[in-house]
């Protein structure tokens, strides 16, 4: 009897000890995870301009953007390198944030916009109207910077970094504009289209490079990438341009680095060296 009260289950109390660390390691695992960003620049002389409340000044009927940001190396006085402009239409701005103090560190100077596409019909006044609206946002985002005593250059380089289809034609319509560089890009039926208007444009002089992950989750193949190459290869090979990082995820988790020198190769031997900016 006395036995019997001091009887202890331990396979009971190995079972809590078990599911204890279970959700130990779990909470760890979240915690690198959501942490892993940094919420702040680590350069101290990265300088960082937001502007917001501009909705009044850029109200146009299919395209629209509530803030932007400017960020540039204060350290350099003397800086010839080309403006910037990275694209979002979603919500993710980790990866996007990497790739800002990346690239100024390295003299850039880069602007975040984030845009918001309003759905309409396919018209051929709407697609008009989409290359106006889009080159007027980006004239006037480039225009108030000028104007808030932050000198930039006219011309630029888009990078965009969304899931969402953005039309290709308003930007490379745009003089002032000397390329585009899609990093894992999606190739569904209307971003096809894109593709397609333009390579007759483009000729043999690309001005649209296309960085993806040869995965997009865990260990399967990057679909978009696989589409891509159907499409455009070898057929197009002289005019559409990519590079797919190995062993990289849809995330590009821990190959930042990689992206960040992809990038300044692309910006500074095939873009920036094309034209001459003031």
């Amino acid at each position: 009897m006395i036995c019997d009260i001091y009887y202890i289950d331990w396979i009971f109390i190995d079972t809590i000890i078990i599911v204890l660390l279970f959700l130990l390691l779990l909470g760890v695992r979240i915690f690198k995870i959501t942490h892993r960003w940094r919420f702040s620049f680590s350069n101290q002389a990265l300088e960082h301009f937001e502007f917001s409340k501009t909705q009044d000044v850029l109200k146009n009927p299919l395209v629209f953007t509530k803030k932007w940001s400017l960020t540039r190396n204060s350290s350099l006085k003397v800086n010839n390198h080309p403006l910037l402009l990275i694209i979002r239409t979603n919500r993710k701005r980790k990866f996007v944030r990497i790739l800002t103090e990346g690239l100024c560190s390295n003299g850039f100077k880069v602007i975040n916009l984030k845009v918001q596409i309003k759905r309409k019909s396919q018209k051929v006044e709407t697609e008009i109207n989409l290359i106006n609206d889009m080159n007027l946002i980006i004239s006037t985002v480039i225009d108030l910077c000028k104007k808030s005593n932050l000198p930039i250059n006219s011309n630029y380089i888009v990078l965009n970094h969304s899931k969402s289809c953005l039309s290709f034609k308003p930007i490379l319509s745009d003089n002032t504009n000397n390329g585009i560089i899609l990093i894992n890009p999606k190739i569904n039926k209307q971003n096809l289209k894109n593709y397609f208007d333009i390579i007759e444009e483009l000729s043999s002089n690309p001005q649209i490079y296309c960085i993806f992950s040869r995965n997009s989750i865990f260990l399967l193949k990057n679909h978009n990438l696989l589409k891509f190459i159907k499409k455009f290869y070898p057929q197009y090979s002289n005019i559409l341009k990519f590079s797919a990082i190995k062993k990289a995820k849809n995330s590009f988790k821990n190959y930042e680095t990689i992206v960040l020198g992809i990038l300044i190769d692309l910006i500074e031997n095939k873009l920036f060296s094309s034209k001459n900016y003031i």
